[in-house]
């Protein structure tokens, strides 16, 4: 908790309120330094091996040999039951917090093919279990959630001051718990951007909605690789940008190309 001043209608007051917490977080891989995440506190462990089986360092959880975590220091050492060329090419994504991925080469992603159709009234509703769901949103308003879902439920929540973070524990807590992410929407309350739009390619995902926009780099990347995103989801309304995932009546008088 922290005290600070509310200011409204010309009067200051004092109150008292949950304020984001950030960290960084240090990931060395057989003992080699990779690099350093700022992330909030929460699911560390998910964040560290969802990123690394984003960047393609792992594959799956039986490459990690051990794993340890410590939140005192901001430290994470991975060890893998073998020797990895750790990926060296950094690019810095359009993240709020300056995030970094290795990979964002659309022709490292085969194209989707997925059968899932959903109704719009299913993506709304969806949206909204991420809202009820995502507490330390509610507690500071200051940070994004993510999750994964079947169209019915949510599979996996998880928050983080960076909407990469976010998804990145939602792979993590999936591998973690042995749920598939193919065939899955994804959820999220920041920006779909290129690269968070090639996570979603990577986790097999053949649908994306946000309450918030996507980038023009983003649906072009979705329409080569068939992915559908929804932007926009607020209350029942929703903008559709790309893909076919959706079942929605033909737009009047306007063909989407």
């Amino acid at each position: 908790m922290r005290t600070y001043l509310k200011i409204r209608d010309g009067r200051a007051a004092e109150v008292s309120g949950e304020v984001v917490r950030e960290q960084p977080l240090t990931v060395s891989v057989n003992g080699e330094k990779f690099l350093t995440l700022l992330c909030s506190p929460q699911k560390l462990e998910a964040l560290v091996l969802g990123y690394l089986w984003m960047e393609k360092v792992i594959a799956s959880l039986d490459e990690v040999a051990g794993l340890e975590v410590s939140v005192v220091d901001g430290r994470a050492d991975v060890t893998l039951t073998h020797a990895v060329t750790l990926p060296t090419e950094r690019i810095l994504t359009s993240g709020c917090g300056g995030g970094i991925t290795f990979r964002i080469d659309h022709r490292l992603f085969p194209r989707l093919h997925s059968t899932l159709r959903v109704a719009p009234e299913q993506v709304a509703a969806r949206m909204r279990d991420l809202f009820a769901a995502a507490v330390h949103y509610r507690e500071s308003r200051g940070i994004h959630g993510a999750a994964l879902s079947d169209g019915q439920e949510l599979l996996v929540v998880a928050e983080d001051v960076g909407r990469h973070n976010a998804v990145d524990k939602v792979k993590g807590e999936a591998l973690l718990r042995g749920i598939p992410t193919e065939d899955r929407l994804l959820l999220s309350t920041g920006r779909v951007s290129s690269e968070m739009l090639l996570k979603a390619a990577r986790m097999g995902a053949p649908l994306v909605a946000s309450r918030t926009s996507p980038t023009e780099m983003a649906v072009a990347l979705a329409e080569q690789l068939n992915i559908t995103v929804c932007g926009y989801v607020r209350g029942e309304a929703m903008n559709l940008y790309a893909g076919g995932a959706l079942l929605v009546p033909a737009a009047d008088g306007a063909t989407r190309g």
